[in-house]
């Protein structure tokens, strides 16, 4: 079973690759949580949980997700990162869990996907996001072959001062940036309702007049930033002339013939 959880998209193309190639399911956890549906999961085939690199680690809430979820059938599991270039030292803290719920650690792995932190840089074309997608795709098949064996899977991303990155850097990124505080709402706003539908925590609340609000649960997935059709939604003003960036279908790659293997 593929368990991901994805803001704009990058991890979810990943993990339809994988169950595509493997010939598993795949689990949004983003619908798993927004509808506070049970964490209890069963598969013969091991688990492959998949997520984005948030600082250098895993974000909170799936470490969160993954210590409390009931997991039977397989004993083996997996941890696949969708990262800019650098995942720290994220596999430290997976394997604990793994160990903690007494499963066999089959070793944990980053992908390169185009940047969504929005509020770092500005974001790529789709132009370019294809170009690093497709450079991705013999990663995304070698992982895939060694799941459906049941190989080792192991990183190739190295980190400078990853334990530092991993710790400390993480914490206060946690601690003091995870916010929506600073997210503003301009004149271009529709009321559509998509940011309060995408967003994975139900942060997002249209007040009866149709504007967003955003409450205190903001984990910093930028999907309502990077999705909402008008633009409107800004992280302070140092999105404003930022591109916005959701990860295409895989489907569609697939259909399209850009997935070759």
């Amino acid at each position: 079973m593929i368990l991901y959880f994805t803001g704009t998209g990058n991890t979810k193309f990943v993990a339809e690759y994988i169950a595509d190639h493997v010939g598993d399911e795949c689990v949004d956890l983003g619908e798993v949580l927004k509808y506070k549906r049970p964490l209890r999961f069963n598969s013969v085939k091991p688990f492959v949980f998949c997520a984005p690199i948030y600082a250098w680690r895993f974000p909170k809430l799936i470490e969160k997700v993954i210590a409390r979820a009931e997991l039977t059938g397989s004993e083996q599991i997996y941890f696949i990162a969708t990262m800019g270039s650098q995942t720290g030292d994220f596999e430290y803290s997976l394997e604990k869990l793994a160990y903690a719920k007494d499963m066999a650690y089959m070793g944990a792995c980053g992908v390169p996907m185009p940047n969504n932190f929005i509020y770092g840089s500005d974001l790529p074309t789709p132009e370019e996001a294809e170009v690093k997608i497709t450079a991705s795709l013999p990663l995304m098949k070698t992982l895939s072959d060694r799941i459906m064996t049941c190989a080792m899977i192991e990183k190739f991303d190295d980190t400078p001062f990853a334990g530092l990155a991993s710790g400390t850097v993480n914490y206060m990124f946690n601690r003091f940036f995870v916010s929506s505080s600073k997210y503003t709402v301009n004149e271009d706003c529709v009321s559509c309702g998509k940011c309060e539908a995408v967003c994975p925590v139900n942060n997002v609340r249209l007040s009866p007049t149709g504007v967003p609000h955003f409450d205190r649960y903001c984990i910093g997935c930028y999907s309502c930033v990077n999705r909402c059709p008008a633009k409107a939604i800004n992280v302070s003003k140092k999105t404003v002339e930022r591109n916005r960036y959701v990860c295409p279908e895989y489907s569609d790659w697939k259909a399209s013939g850009k997935i070759t293997e």
